[in-house]
């Protein structure tokens, strides 16, 4: 009984420092530092400041366990709405697309010359993508590309957004 009560106070710094972790790993997220792929980094930046490896593996499981499941409740597609609706991330969508590919998603929603279907077919193969690889601006062409079999609405897209504008892109509208 005497052991006990030193015990709980040991897993209790444990968990403060698990929870303290979790805030660190928060705050990066907030200011969208891809945890995924800095990891190894992100590990040894916080060992430096002592913390454990045991709880930091802990506070990325927690981290990690809540991010990566993807449902299908995480897509949401009405067939018959076109696009220009209010749509929201999802968490993990906010969580690997970066501000750049999220503005295209506004963009491309905000024109309204692709159905919902379209569009969420879209994001649907963005996430694909997303999530194993470093989504770009010209993969996210490519994928619309694909989706999309009108060649005028692809000129309408390109002239419209302008993360759209490299040199490769270019290439590619006029091939």
């Amino acid at each position: 009984m005497i052991g006990r009560p030193n015990r709980q106070k040991c897993q209790n710094n444990m968990n403060k420092k698990v929870i303290e972790i979790l805030s660190i790993l928060i705050h990066k997220m907030l200011n969208d530092e891809d945890l995924w792929r800095k990891q190894e980094d992100v590990i040894i930046e916080l060992e430096d400041q002592g913390y454990t490896i045991e709880n930091i593996s802990e506070a990325f499981e927690v981290i990690f366990s809540e991010v990566i499941s993807v449902e299908d409740r995480d897509f949401y597609i009405d067939y018959e709405m076109p696009s220009g609706y209010n749509r929201v991330f999802t968490k993990v969508e906010n969580f690997y697309f970066s501000n750049e590919i999220k503005a295209i998603i506004y963009k491309l929603n905000g024109l309204g010359v692709l159905s919902a279907d379209e569009l969420e077919i879209i994001i649907y193969r963005m996430m694909q993508i997303a999530s194993v690889d470093d989504l770009k601006a010209d993969l996210v062409w490519d994928i619309i590309n694909d989706v999309v079999d009108d060649s005028e609405l692809m000129l309408t897209i390109s002239a419209e957004i302008n993360e759209f504008d490299s040199n490769l892109l270019k290439q590619q509208r006029v091939n």
